[in-house]
């Protein structure tokens, strides 16, 4: 039996359409974070390494070895954290809300615990009812005020390279699943690559955590966006305690 998400315990959804976009208001529902959050861990261990390397890890080094090496991975500093828990949760919903699979887990290859990865957040991959390739591209904002100027900064990088998904992010991800013997894939963004994304659709996903509701600012920036080209999915998860529930995550990795 399949374990369900952690999600779907954790957090309960406010669904509406702004003209063709779509929003998602996501919050917690009362009494479920100590029951999720081991899970909610797991998953976030799962984006900094993968699950069978740990496995491999601790048969031969141990649990505690293991837990050690994983820490060197995970930033220490608020901000970063902040930023890597925006982009882990972002993943998680492009494929559990949306269902894109996002085949590379880019908090892997970060040159640094504490730094940000640059490039599109998200690359998600999709399919039409004739087995078409689709792309996602999204972004994620994690603050515990949010800002119309943050969204802004999310939506100007949605909109740049006409809204389409940056060459090298693509490339990157192509590269990874070559290494992973994922060839097939590759390919099919390899060549999507060098057609210049042309006969592809593109759809973009702006994700944001924050403290207060993000509700009134998604939808105007939705609003904002009714004349864009490319449909935009947003996701706005609340978390009251924005800082607090950050360093508790963190602090039993």
């Amino acid at each position: 039996m399949v374990k369900p998400h952690p999600f779907k315990q954790w957090l309960q959804a406010a669904t509406s359409a702004i003209g063709r976009h779509s929003l998602r208001v996501l919050t917690e529902r009362d009494g479920s974070r100590s029951e999720v959050l081991d899970d909610l861990r797991d998953v976030v261990r799962g984006h900094y390494v993968d699950p069978k390397l740990t496995a491999k890890r601790i048969a031969s080094l141990g649990a505690p070895k293991t837990a050690v090496l994983l820490r060197e991975h995970v930033p220490t500093r608020k901000k970063a954290r902040s930023g890597d828990l925006g982009e882990v949760l972002a993943t998680e919903f492009a494929e559990l809300e949306l269902q894109y699979h996002v085949p590379i887990r880019r908090l892997r290859w970060k040159d640094g615990r504490e730094m940000a990865l640059r490039g599109d957040d998200i690359i998600g991959v999709g399919r039409t009812n004739k087995d078409k390739l689709l792309l996602l591209k999204g972004e994620s904002k994690s603050r515990a005020t949010l800002s119309t100027a943050v969204l802004d900064e999310a939506g100007g990088a949605l909109d740049s390279d006409r809204g389409r998904p940056t060459r090298h992010s693509v490339l990157f991800v192509a590269e990874r699943l070559r290494e992973l013997g994922e060839d097939d894939l590759a390919e099919e963004l390899e060549d999507a690559v060098l057609a210049s994304f042309r006969g592809i659709s593109v759809a973009h996903m702006l994700f944001v955590l924050t403290g207060g509701s993000p509700k009134n600012l998604l939808e105007v920036h939705l609003k904002g966006a009714a004349k864009k080209k490319r449909l935009r999915h947003a996701i706005g998860v609340r978390i009251k305690d924005h800082a607090k529930f950050i360093e508790l995550l963190f602090g039993g990795l």
